[in-house]
This record gives structure tokens, sequence and C-alpha cells, in this order.
């Protein structure tokens, strides 16, 4: 009980951080909606810096917050501050589909509540989905940025997203390890940097050879400084890398190398995740760019053939590096949208990274800061080149 306070006043300090830097890059905008924002800002970042906190999950727990229907008052208030944001701005949350937010909101936490589950099963995945999937195509009416029209600082809407998947399934399921909680580690920052420079040595090699390399990298960020940039890590951090991390590595790769840890059979995922892998590698190839069909395949062969070697050697718990290779691979393939098979191939071996730098801190946000790293990089090389 004694640590709790210590938690909650890291997340406090780091809200007010957050708060000095909000006011500084949003100091042009009109005074009025700056005030109306802050306190918004102010609550859905001390929630995103301590939701996540092991200790405080404890807490909430003794503290009798889990007990009945007590658990769906996160939701609810989750829901009902974004109303009251949009509501504000005189727009309307529930025309449409963004009538169904409410609901998506408290579905998971109704389930878990009504149906207990130690071992991770199909049907974790399955709520995830049914969980996410909805509220990708829901077009929610109301601009929820912060601030409205605003840049750099996020979405209420999308940050609710991030909360309630780590509140439904570290609160309520007891995932293990989600890790979506600040912790300030030294070796944790190393293992951050050094995946994301490996990744940009992978990178420039595979650029020369395909020619994309930028020739003149640095004009641009000399041009609008260091504050801008840090801004764009910023919007990077919080607008992509920590939702995305959260999904992939955070409950997807945890989940997944929790399940083949259960099992004991890492060979037979191992063996299914390579055939099934490398069949998707090929089709997408095959509608990108069939010429370049061996890229992904052959990123597919290392990424899994890495893990075997991993694996064999017990370098982690059973199935960490299957699900790693796994899970890397369906991350490059969700990049197909950006039309290119060679963004594909670099976005799966990013996903290693990312991934890589999960599994040795356990925590998401470092994932997300080597994410955002990575995507601020991309001044280095000419990607309009191979999208």
């Amino acid at each position: 009980m004694k640590i709790i306070p210590k938690h909650f006043y890291t997340g406090g300090l780091l809200t007010i951080l957050y708060l000095g830097l909000f006011i500084f890059y949003q100091r042009q905008i009109p005074t009025q909606e700056l005030l109306i924002a802050l306190p918004f800002v102010a609550i859905i970042y001390f929630f995103l810096f301590n939701i996540g906190n092991p200790a405080v999950q404890i807490y909430l727990d003794e503290a009798g917050w889990m007990d009945k229907q007590k658990p769906l008052l996160f939701p609810i208030f989750l829901w009902f501050i974004l109303i009251i944001y949009v509501g504000i701005h005189h727009e309307s949350p529930f025309k449409g589909s963004g009538s169904l937010v409410p609901f998506l909101f408290v579905f998971p936490v109704l389930y878990y509540q009504a149906h207990s589950r130690t071992n991770i099963g199909r049907i974790d995945y399955l709520i995830l989905l049914l969980f996410i999937v909805p509220l990708t195509l829901i077009s929610f009416e109301g601009d929820t940025n912060l601030p409205v029209k605003g840049n750099g600082f996020g979405s209420m809407f999308k940050i609710s997203w991030a909360l309630m998947m780590v509140y439904a399934f570290g609160q309520i399921r007891k995932i293990k390890d989600i890790g979506f909680y600040p912790i300030f580690k030294s070796s944790f920052l190393g293992i951050a940097l050094i995946s994301w420079i490996s990744f940009l040595g992978f990178v420039y090699v595979i650029a020369w050879t395909f020619g994309f390399v930028n020739p003149h990298p640095f004009e641009e960020i000399m041009r609008d400084g260091f504050a801008k940039s840090v801004l764009e890590i910023m919007r990077i951090w919080i607008g992509t890398a920590i939702f995305e991390e959260l999904f992939f590595r955070g409950l997807l790769q945890n989940m997944l190398a929790q399940q083949i840890n259960q099992s004991g059979a890492w060979k037979a995922y191992w063996k299914y995740g390579i055939v099934s892998i490398l069949f998707l590698s090929a089709l997408t190839a095959y509608a990108l760019a069939i010429e370049l069909i061996w890229f992904p395949i052959l990123i597919t062969l290392v990424l899994f053939s890495a893990a075997y070697f991993l694996e064999k050697k017990q370098a982690q718990a059973i199935g960490t590096y299957t699900a790693l290779a796994i899970i890397s691979m369906i991350f490059g393939l969700a990049h197909y949208h950006k039309g290119s098979i060679i963004f594909v191939g670099l976005a799966a071996v990013a996903g290693w990274a990312y991934g890589y730098t999960y599994l040795k801190t356990k925590n998401v946000f470092y994932a997300a800061l080597v994410h955002s790293l990575v995507n601020f990089s991309e001044f280095l090389f000419q990607l309009h080149d191979i999208k």
C-alpha cells in the first residue's frame, strides 16, 4: 500500500510535464480553447500514465473498486468525459455509428466479469478483435483532438481506446506483463536505442541496394528546428506508436507467448506460423509486386530462423521468440495499405525491433519509443520512392 502514492506521484509528475509541453506547443491557439482543453488533457494523460501500473491495479483490487458492478465505472467515466468534450464544441457524439461506442467500452469488461479465465485461449483474441475492429470502423462525429483542430497531443477518442484495452485486459482479465506504464531505467533506454540504431543500419543497407537513400536528409530538420522535431516525435508516440505497440506487443505478442508457453509445444506453433506467413507473404507480393516476391519470403525465413535458433538455445521462456516472429510478420503484412512490398518487409523487421524491445523491457512505452524514433527517422530515406 505504501508504494502506491509513489506510483501515482510519478504519473502525476509526467502529467504535469505533458501539461507544460501542451501549453508551450499550443500557445498560439485562442486562450479560451486552451483553457477548455487543459482539464481534459490532465485527466486523460493522468489515466494514461497510471492505469496500467501493476501497483495501481493491486491497489484498486484491495480498495474494493473491482467489486460487483464497480468495474463499469471506469468505462462509463471515459465515455462521459468524451461526450462532454465533444458537446462543449457544439457537436453530438450520438450520430450514426458513434452511438455504439459506450457499448464497445463496457462489452469486454462485462464479458470478463462474467467469465473469469486463467489460461490464454482463442476467446481472448476474439474478444480483443471484437473490441478493436468495430472501433476502427466507427465514424465518430465530432473533433476529439487535443486541442480541437490541433496536432501533437492525440485524440480523446483514440487514447480512450488504449485505456480501455489496458483496463479490460489488464485490470479485469488479469493478463500479465502488458507493461503499459512509465518506468525509468537506463538499461531499458539503452535497449531501445540499440534496437532503433540496429534497425536503421538494416534499412540503410536495403535503401542503398534499392536506391532510396536521401542524399540531403537533414535539410528539413535544420529548417524546422529542434522544437518541431520534439513535437513530431510526441505526435507519433501518442498518435500511432503507443496504440499499435499496446495492441501488437503488449497484448497480441504477450498473449501468444504465454499461450505457447502454456502448451509447451513451441515447434508446432513455429511450423504452423512459418507455413501460414510464407503463404500470406507470397500472396501479398503477388498483389503488390510479383517480381519482388522473394523479399517478404526472405524476411519471413530470416525472422523465423532467428526465432528457431533462439528457442532451441532457450534464450527466454518457451514460445517467446516464436510469438515475436509471428507477430512481427503480421505487423509487417498489416502495412499492405502502403502499397509497397519493400515497405511491408521493412515494417516486419521493424516489428521485430519493437517486439524485441518489449520482451526485454516488458514495457510498451519503450517499444513505442523505438516505434516513434523509427517513424521520425523516415527523413533519412526517400520512402515515397517505394510506397
